[in-house]
């Protein structure tokens, strides 16, 4: 065709017609029943001289579809990727001819498509992703018929809740601190179980550390975790740091000769150093990771600069220090040559002065504290202003203490619920 004349050409009719004879003649199995097909253009013509390819396309019995992937419910701002796969009616899997949709209604009552990916073998993945908390009802077809099952409930929460009270895997007894590690898993200094519990951020526990080497039993208050994942233990029972690696070998212990009444700890990302809340000593104990004792400052009294029961401490990126003054209900904030800057009450928008114990800091901007009497989890601006309370009184935080930030955007805050005996989860 390339290279013949007009003639040449004229004289194949011949033997394209006896070639198109023998092709009809000839006896074939048939190895699959194919209802229809489609062409898929390429972009390789050029390259390899190929149009397209061609798919077929079954007829699917809709009774044999399922759904797959269906979380039981669904934190504020997650996604899940709910499987559809489509079968034929015997059962085997197959790509439908017709189309794959899904839409999503929102608390508000509202509808909104849901983007379907085809993954061309017979499975489709629908993405859901719950915006606002509240019930999501997923209907999903095939050629316009509804896939049993549907419409599907998705239930979207504000807050996740790990654990309750005990002493099996899974449980916590006064757990009153938690810290985010480098593997994004959530490390509770689990109190009167006298041990760590690092678990994921769902609250599948993946393991626990508990050290039974010393004199007294070992009784985690707070845990601070270092920029090489190695987990600072404050251990109130024997008034010490305890410093281990994440598998739990203790690699040395410090503090014994200062510590009074050790209640936080906290790590600087400046230089490094360790920063300990000390109320017997109405001060904060400064270390180096070394268990080097530093110094410390703070005196106990009223006042700038006076501790009254030094509670929860966080260090900004530039070395600044807050700390939760639990009896004179404020945060207290020094820079880091210890100097005092302000502070600032522990007040929400409706006035009430509440006790801080546990504190986090996001970003340099804004600073999240856990109060007792009354419980809540409030969120101020780093220079004090008050932004707005987290949690609600439905939530029933009871006397929570320790706080951690997740890397998430926007973040999540973890909560340990000391007498609640659980980690509360909550997303903004």
């Amino acid at each position: 065709m390339h290279h013949g004349n007009a003639a040449q050409l004229l004289f194949t009719k011949g033997d394209v017609n006896t070639r198109i004879k023998q092709l009809i003649t000839m006896e074939t199995t048939r190895q699959a029943e194919y209802n229809d097909f489609i062409f898929r253009p390429r972009e390789e013509l050029s390259q390899h001289g190929i149009l397209g390819i061609l798919e077929s396309q079954y007829d699917i019995e809709i009774s044999k579809c399922t759904v797959e992937n269906i979380p039981k419910q669904l934190l504020k701002g997650d996604s899940a990727d709910l499987l559809i796969t489509t079968r034929d009616s015997t059962g085997k899997q197959v790509i439908p001819k017709q189309q794959v949709k899904a839409k999503v209604r929102k608390p508000d009552a509202s509808w909104e498509d849901i983007n379907v990916a085809d993954n061309r073998d017979g499975t489709h993945n629908a993405r859901v992703r719950g915006q606002v908390d509240g019930q999501y009802q997923v209907t999903m077809t095939i050629g316009n018929q509804p896939m049993p099952g549907c419409p599907v409930i998705i239930p979207v929460i504000k807050g996740l809740l790990i654990g309750s009270q005990g002493s099996a895997e899974g449980y916590f007894n006064n757990p009153f601190s938690v810290a985010i590690n480098k593997d994004r898993g959530i490390v509770t200094a689990d109190r009167d179980n006298n041990r760590l519990q690092i678990t994921t951020r769902r609250g599948k526990v993946k393991k626990s550390l508990a050290f039974k080497q010393f004199k007294k039993p070992f009784k985690p208050s707070a845990i601070a975790v270092s920029s090489d994942n190695t987990y600072y233990n404050l251990d109130t029972g024997n008034k010490q740091v305890v410093v281990s690696g994440e598998k739990g070998h203790v690699i040395r212990c410090f503090g014994q000769n200062e510590l009074n009444d050790p209640y936080s700890i906290g790590i600087s990302p400046v230089d490094g150093h360790v920063y300990v809340t000390d109320y017997g000593g109405k001060c904060v104990r400064v270390y180096s990771q070394h268990g080097k004792y530093l110094k410390s400052f703070g005196s106990y009294g009223k006042g700038q600069g006076r501790l009254n029961c030094p509670w929860g401490v966080v260090i900004s990126s530039n070395g600044t220090v807050f700390i939760a003054d639990y009896y004179d209900q404020c945060i207290q904030v020094f820079n880091a040559h210890d100097q005092y800057l302000y502070s600032f009450d522990c007040q929400t928008g409706d006035c009430k002065r509440r006790h801080p114990t546990g504190i986090a800091i996001e970003n340099d901007k804004y600073v999240y504290v856990t109060t007792n009497f009354p419980s809540s989890l409030l969120k101020f601006e780093s220079s004090g202003r008050f932004v707005c309370r987290i949690d609600s009184d439905s939530d029933g935080l009871n006397c929570p203490s320790g706080i951690a930030l997740t890397d998430d955007v926007p973040c999540r805050v973890v909560v340990a619920d000391t007498k609640n005996h659980c980690i509360k989860v909550f997303v903004q």
